[in-house]
């Protein structure tokens, strides 16, 4: 007699270590969220693993009973791709497990790990590593998709600092993937997004960071022509120990800032300064002098404190509709395209963000992982977040207007910062080449295109072979 679904998911359910959500329980609702509003999604049940033997026998009920599988860390995905209708989401949160060598510098990260929570544990040895912005963006989906961070010009991105990966894959098998086991696949996985399998660790080299110097100094968007392109030119060619970006945002009522500067639209310079502290007051010096400074809090801290300029960016549940590219440059036309639309600036959640690049993530060779735009000068994104959804059509339309302004200086996209933007764009976040063997290593690795639910790379066919299964360990 065979068993009635009711009777597998309890079946599931008792080989697991962790526990299943299905609609109807008390935490369902919050289960199934993710951190972007747009997406409102009810998958027929939640999985929330303990272990990497949870994702093989959750991976393996979701094949056998034809459910799409959608994969969470943090759930930051910009298109909403933690969750799913009527599939399975394989719930990586609970994951926590972290083991630091201080010695050696290495560590073992779980994928349901926040970057905050990596930051504060590695900062009680006075270590550090490039990730996220903001403290609850996830382990897992920064690290394979690439991981622009605070550190990227002194320690590179976080796959620069990525030894290994423990992965899942497709017919529920698993594997380490590191520069001597299965090189091809941990090419792709240090940029490739989560098309290959699910991660179950990674291994990391961390760096000295301690105290840093970090913050920010706020300008009137009055002067903002002249302070954005004596940024710019400053920026490019500062020392590798100094990550910037420039934000525009409407000012918030916190003490620091005149109240009379109150929802007025700013510019602050935020930086992250990783090394000699005398040698970081020098080089952040003309970053107070770009004109006359509204506020400045930039300042020693400790590395983990610097996620507190980004709270805002934590909240979950608004709407949200953004647009990112890579630039080639920074030159005065598109300083001055950028500042004409940021003027334009009327809520709290509308912001526009330019992250110079360069540094120690620019010297790796381009074809080293899967991550393709290493040579751009800058990193530009337009964000929007509203609670209404009587105000989405007019805040996409704002949206829209300032990323076809800038869309002529664009060169290429981050694959982590694309939403729901279709395939073109997709192959936009890799060189032509490089998309052409993640196409292959897809078909080796996924050729029913299992890990669909992401920014997917088609499986090219008839690469199917002994290469994607030697060395796999049950």
């Amino acid at each position: 007699m065979s068993k009635t679904p009711e009777d597998a998911v309890r079946d599931l359910a008792d080989r697991l270590h962790g526990h299943i959500v299905h609609p109807g329980n008390s935490e369902y609702d919050a289960a199934r969220s993710v951190w972007t509003g747009s997406v409102d999604r009810r998958p027929a049940l939640i999985v929330r693993c303990a272990s990497a033997a949870d994702v093989r026998a959750a991976l393996t009920f979701a094949r056998e009973h034809d459910l799409a599988v959608a994969v969470r860390s943090g759930g930051h995905s910009f298109a909403g791709h933690g969750t799913v209708d009527g599939g399975m989401v394989i719930d990586l949160s609970h994951m926590k497990g972290l083991i630091i060598d201080p010695t050696t510098g290495i560590a073992r990260i779980e994928p349901g790990l926040t970057w905050g929570e990596v930051a504060q544990q590695a900062n009680e040895f006075g270590l550090g590593i490039t990730s996220g912005d903001m403290a609850t963006v996830g382990v897992g989906g920064l690290t394979l998709g690439g991981g622009i961070g605070w550190m990227a010009r002194k320690y590179g991105l976080t796959i620069d600092n990525l030894l290994s990966v423990d992965l899942v894959t497709a017919d529920g098998t698993s594997l380490r993937a590191s520069a001597d086991e299965h090189p091809d696949l941990f090419w792709g996985l240090r940029g490739g997004g989560g098309n290959f399998g699910i991660a179950t660790a990674f291994e990391f080299h961390m760096h000295r960071a301690g105290i840093i110097l970090g913050g920010a100094v706020f300008y009137d968007v009055a002067e903002a022509e002249s302070v954005m392109q004596a940024y710019a030119d400053y920026a490019i060619d500062a020392r590798d120990e100094l990550t910037t970006m420039a934000l525009f945002l409407q000012a918030p009522p916190l003490p620091f800032i005149p109240a009379a500067m109150h929802g007025r639209t700013i510019v602050a310079i935020m930086a992250c300064w990783v090394g000699d502290l005398e040698q970081g007051e020098r080089a952040v010096a003309p970053l107070r002098r770009l004109g006359t400074p509204v506020a400045d809090v930039l300042a020693p801290m400790p590395y983990p404190a610097l996620f507190k300029l980004t709270e805002m960016g934590t909240i979950r549940g608004l709407l949200h509709h953004d647009r990112s590219a890579f630039l080639s440059g920074v030159d005065d036309e598109a300083i001055r395209t950028i500042v004409a639309h940021a003027a334009t600036i009327a809520s709290p959640g509308q912001m526009a963000q330019l992250r110079i690049l360069g540094g120690a993530m620019s010297r790796v060779a381009v074809d080293a992982s899967a991550f393709s735009h290493r040579d751009k000068a800058a990193l530009f994104t337009v964000m929007n977040t509203w609670l209404h959804p009587a105000e989405s059509a007019e805040r996409f339309a704002w949206t829209e207007q300032f990323w076809q302004a800038i869309r002529p200086h664009a060169c290429g996209v981050y694959v982590n910062f694309l939403g729901d933007e279709g395939t073109g764009r997709i192959r936009e976040a890799y060189r032509p080449a490089t998309y052409a063997r993640l196409a292959a290593l897809k078909g080796r690795y996924d050729p029913d295109n299992v890990f669909r639910l992401n920014q997917n790379i088609t499986p090219a066919t008839g690469t199917r072979g002994e290469e994607g299964r030697e060395g796999r360990v049950a």
